[in-house]
């Protein structure tokens, strides 16, 4: 019972503080209101029309419902590109995502062979 009074005297002495640090009052407000509003609302938290690309190395109808699976509003359509596009695409900004889906990519997947898929991204500042 003690411990418990003794918390409790000391929680009194530190509001007693704070009520006369008016600067730090005005900062706890800003952090506790407009602060998480305004981080809530800068970032929408989902995608809207990504730009993306694919390296399709395969061809085969599973890759092509791989290519199909990407519709706005989420993605951009994707441009299909080659392998030495990538870097070049990715540098200028053309590209936030590329896929790279690589040769006998159907036949793999239905042989149950263990698979490789590559996914670049680019890294925004």
């Amino acid at each position: 019972m003690h411990s418990v009074l003794t918390i409790y005297r000391l929680g009194v002495k530190e509001l007693w503080s704070l009520i006369r640090d008016p600067i730090m009052l005005i900062l706890i407000a800003y952090v506790c209101s407009i602060s998480v509003y305004t981080k809530a609302t800068a970032l929408p938290e989902s995608l809207h029309m990504a730009p993306i690309a694919i390296v399709d190395e395969d061809n085969s109808p599973l890759s092509s419902r791989i290519v199909t699976a990407f519709y706005p509003p989420q993605f951009a359509t994707p441009d299909k590109i080659s392998l030495h596009e990538v870097d070049p695409g990715l540098d200028a900004g053309h590209y936030t995502f590329v896929l790279n889906i690589p040769p006998d990519f159907q036949r793999n997947v239905l042989a149950a062979t263990p698979l490789r898929f590559n996914s670049i991204l680019m890294p925004h500042a």
